[in-house]
């Protein structure tokens, strides 16, 4: 890396471009709830800037001054402040930038580039790493710029594979190059010392695009430009500027999902379809390369995997495929900070969009392809302005994301969890749990569960193969001071090694041991014992009954324990949901008695049918006297995971309940919102439970005395007999996790009274 470092030092150290405070002197940032599209337009008409990724009905971040204030108020509309000075805050984040580039020994991911600085570092991972990269120049910009990329592979060019990474068609998002390029030269740096990314670029090649929207970048740095810009730079007659790319696609172009043919609009379609060249020199390079099978386009922001097809809520015919690889992608992020990615398609989880770098390559291409929305997961400013130190950990996380991609297509191993890892394991028996192994061109040569007590060494199991991809996973039983720990290692028939957790044992799954499952409290549905429905909503109260709606718009077919019954909004025929307001529904009281108690419950939330989904919440509180204000368990939506129906049990630790002290009662509340705007709001609770799990270890009265008689005899080596060659507790005399003659001879050498 001396070549590369050395290319790049006089950029680091020159002057660099930062946003003028002054420039947004007298703006702020306010919330603006706008339910009438109308009332949008009249807004951008206006001059004003929506800081959300699409502007549309709904509470969303708008920068004002105050005439601006004064034109949403004579609208009716109501506001909150987000940020009360604008200037302030950038000349914070400008503070933010020098700090982070003074830092002696600094990297090129400390801080935010421009887009000279850009091209220099893709300058010089081509000086440093000659064998492997490839510049290219796809086309040229409205403004004439170079959209330039590199191209990376091990060995000659044969026609191989290729995965294309591309990012910044929206100039404000500055956090998506960052990430594209550092998937880049992670690639290369790990090319030649980890046997993954080795194998890979032997199979694939790589094309990495960071800057697709080089004049709408460039503008965003520009003394006369503007921070926030979205669009390309197109001079559209002398009025508003610019085009917004990745509505300018030709797959259902200008079809009137999240569009607008206005060309002030932050979505503005363009003239024709595929009419920018921005678009048009990505998408003939893609053509004539010829093999692009998988691409991710990087945006931000939300923390989104989303997946074909855009503007429409039918999904694709191979949605499982496409939706098994995003589910790939999402675990391996949220497997190094925890940050969980929300996986679906857009219309589920977003919001629909026609003419998007989604669906056009793959409807005319066959492309795997995604759009990838980083960090952060919301935000007013923050959220196309986040800190410089949010850069490398986005690009971290992204990278391992893009590694379960590229795994899919090389050749190589992807794995998942379907059921989750198991946070608990038995000490009176094993523990099992299913492992999905998806090999496109390769074959499994060994699946190994991997394990230790926290006080031994690694042991392995191997996984058992139930079907085609999925395995099962059997941890042994352990003792009450145990630390379990856990990870899945697979090694493919080319040596490739993947493991879930992507760290192994430096990151591995943990698991506390339970010996038995004290119930405190129980409610299935069955009968009311005190439930309180409430609320300020117009329609859509909570009922309790058998499901009677049918399923039809989002409502629960059936209880979620098969117990008949459940709590649901409006359970009556033709499927009323939840209008205007909030429906809350309170369970009775529980007094808590002693500690290690864990609140379990069932939910089930929908929004997204209607004419507008994806806005509303489902949120769950709690509360230790009715008097104070409630405090959140968890909050659901407005987009996501869980907004999309389906019966989802969550549990919560009680004793990490701040506030919460033995002998108190603890009451829960449901609320199911509906902002008015037109969604299907349904919802429904059932298999609530308090219980404590407890670990008693029955420990044998001596060595060898397995069943705790006293005596060691024929009935503790018919213990180890029948778990022999297997680790089941009820036969590991010695404790090591397997059963087999080294137990026999424990038991034999103890044999008699203890």
């Amino acid at each position: 890396m001396l070549l590369l470092g050395a290319a790049l030092t006089p950029l680091f150290m020159a002057h660099v471009p930062m946003p003028d405070p002054a420039d947004y002197a007298d703006h702020r940032v306010v919330r603006v709830q706008i339910d009438d599209p109308a009332h949008v337009h009249a807004l951008l008409d206006g001059g004003m800037d929506c800081l959300a990724c699409t502007p549309g009905p709904g509470a969303h971040p708008w920068v004002v001054d105050d005439l601006d204030l004064a034109t949403i108020e004579s609208l009716g509309l109501t506001w909150t402040p987000l940020v009360d000075d604008l200037a302030a805050h950038m000349a914070t984040r400008n503070e933010q930038r020098r700090a982070a580039r003074n830092v002696r020994g600094g990297s090129y991911y400390d801080d935010y580039r421009t887009l000279d600085e850009a091209m220099a570092h893709l300058d010089g991972l081509a000086a440093t790493y000659p064998d492997l990269v490839t510049s290219i120049t796809i086309g040229q910009s409205h403004e004439g710029r170079d959209i330039r990329g590199i191209v990376i592979r091990a060995g000659e060019d044969n026609g191989r594979p290729a995965v294309l990474f591309n990012g910044c068609q929206h100039a404000r998002e500055w956090i998506s190059p960052m990430t594209v390029m550092y998937i880049g030269e992670q690639l290369l740096e790990g090319h030649g010392t980890d046997g993954q990314i080795t194998n890979l670029l032997q199979k694939l090649e790589v094309v990495v695009i960071p800057i697709v929207n080089p004049d709408g970048y460039a503008h965003t740095y520009a003394p006369d430009g503007y921070r926030f810009w979205r669009k390309n730079r197109r001079d559209n007659d002398g009025t508003c500027e610019g085009v917004d790319l990745n509505r300018n696609w030709g797959a259902d172009w200008n079809g009137g999902q999240s569009t607008s043919e206005d060309p002030c609009s932050d979505v503005y379609v363009g003239p024709a379809s595929m009419s920018e060249p921005e678009v048009q020199a990505l998408a003939d390079y893609c053509i004539s390369h010829g093999n692009i099978v998988a691409q991710i386009d990087y945006h931000a922001f939300s923390e989104l995997i989303l997946e074909p097809r855009g503007y429409s809520p039918e999904p694709p015919p191979d949605y499982e495929f496409l939706h098994g690889l995003g589910l790939s992608m999402r675990d391996a992020i949220a497997s190094l900070y925890g940050r969980s990615y929300a996986t679906d398609t857009p219309c589920n989880i977003l919001y629909c969009a026609s003419g998007t770098l989604i669906d056009w390559p793959y409807e005319e291409l066959g492309s795997a392809a995604y759009c990838i929305e980083l960090r952060p997961s919301s935000g007013g400013t923050d959220g196309f302005d986040p800190p410089p130190s949010e850069i490398r950990p986005c690009a971290e996380e992204n990278f391992l994301g893009a590694l379960a991609l590229l795994d899919s297509f090389g050749g190589s191993l992807a794995l998942t969890l379907p059921d989750g890892a198991p946070t608990v394991v038995r000490t009176d028996q094993s523990t099992s749990f299913l492992v999905q192994i998806t090999a496109i061109n390769e074959t499994v040569a060994t699946a190994e569960l991997r394990w230790t007590d926290g006080g031994g060494s690694w042991q392995s199991v191997p996984l058992v193969q139930e079907t085609d991809e999925l395995w099962l996973a059997t941890l042994p039983a352990f003792v009450c001071d145990a630390s379990p720990a856990y990870f899945v290692e697979v090694i493919s028939n080319s040596e490739t090694v993947i493991t879930i957790p992507t760290g192994g044992e430096n990151t591995p799954f943990t698991a506390s041991p339970i010996s038995k499952i004290e119930v405190i409290w129980e409610d299935q549905g069955e009968t009311d014992d005190g439930w309180v429905s409430q609320g300020d909503m117009t329609d859509g109260q909570w009922d309790r009954g058998i499901p009677v709606g049918g399923g039809e718009r989002g409502d629960p077919p059936t209880d979620a324990d098969g117990s008949g019954a459940c709590w649901l909004t409006d359970n009556v025929a033709g499927n009323s949901d939840v209008d205007g307001g909030t429906a809350q529904l309170i369970a009775p009281g529980v007094q808590i008695n002693g500690t290690d108690q864990v609140l379990t419950y069932t939910r089930w939330f929908s929004n997204d049918f209607g004419a507008a989904p994806g806005e509303d919440r489902f949120i769950v509180e709690w509360s230790n006297d009715l008097a104070m204000p409630w405090q959140p368990l968890e909050v659901v939506g407005p987009s996501g995971d869980g907004t999309s129906g389906g019966w989802i049990t969550v549990e919560h630790d009680i004793d990490s309940l701040e506030g919460l002290s033995d002998g108190d009662m603890i009451w829960l509340r449901f609320s199911a919102e509906d902002l008015g705007n037109g969604s299907v709001v349904e919802a429904g609770v059932d298999a609530l439970r308090i219980d404590r799990q407890v670990c008693e270890d029955d420990t044998p009265s001596c060595d060898g005395d397995l069943d705790g008689d006293g005596i060691v005899g024929v009935d503790d080596v018919l213990a180890v007999l029948s778990a022999f060659g297997g680790s089941d507790a009820s036969g590991d005399a010695n404790g090591d996790g397997q059963v087999n003659v080294d137990d026999i001879l424990l038991v034999v050498g103890a044999w008699g009274d203890c």
